[in-house]
């Protein structure tokens, strides 16, 4: 009975440590009009301020996040793949964070658009989004 519990305890840490550990990253991405609002991911040309949210998984307290507005295709009005704003946060004690970004004084531009959150400056995740 001995050695069939010792080929289980074996047979288990084996199988322990041939699991992956859960990456560090972001969970829950929210894009919205409003704080705290429903998930989006069109806005009209005229929405003052686009929000984004995220819960942190597993994230280092020492770390830094990013995320970075970025204008993919704007169709002129800013150049491709052009950062429009970057927030960099520390992390802390943090269990979740958020950043916005306002509506330039002539409206969106339409195009198409993502927010890129990083982590210690390695890109984690990517939301897109447009301005039809």
């Amino acid at each position: 009975m001995k050695s069939v519990l010792v080929v289980a305890v074996a047979a288990l840490a084996a199988f322990c440590l041939n699991v992956p550990a859960q990456a560090a990253g972001f969970a829950n991405i929210v894009l919205s009009a409003t704080k705290g609002g429903e998930a989006q991911s069109d806005f009209p040309a005229d929405t003052p301020v686009i929000y984004v949210s995220a819960d942190l998984v597993d994230i280092q307290s020492a770390s830094t996040i990013t995320f970075s507005w970025i204008s993919v295709d704007s169709h002129g009005a800013a150049p491709a793949n052009y950062t429009i704003d970057k927030v960099d946060l520390d992390v802390g004690s943090n269990t979740e964070a958020d950043s916005q970004l306002t509506k330039p004084t002539a409206g969106w531009p339409a195009g198409t658009y993502r927010v890129d959150l990083s982590i210690d400056g390695t890109v984690a995740d990517s939301v897109p989004f447009s301005i039809p």
